[in-house]
């Protein structure tokens, strides 16, 4: 499928027919993946970044950690 790039303001976006949309499940948000060839766009999942739940559990958990680090 070629689809042809829509300027919005100084962006650029690709707007993706419904059928895929739906076939896919995308909703709000997708998760764009560089590779070597292209981009891998899939729907975004659901809950936290793997990043964001590692600064939350080093947030509350700093003592114990620093505990069994000092063991």
């Amino acid at each position: 499928m070629r689809k042809r790039l829509t300027t919005v303001g100084k962006s650029r976006a690709v707007i993706l027919p419904k059928e895929l949309l739906e076939l896919y499940r995308f909703e709000d948000e997708v998760e764009i993946e560089p590779t070597e060839g292209g981009l891998i766009l899939r729907p975004a999942r659901k809950g936290m970044t793997f990043e964001d739940a590692r600064a939350k559990l080093f947030r509350e958990k700093r003592d114990l950690l620093q505990r069994l680090s000092d063991a």
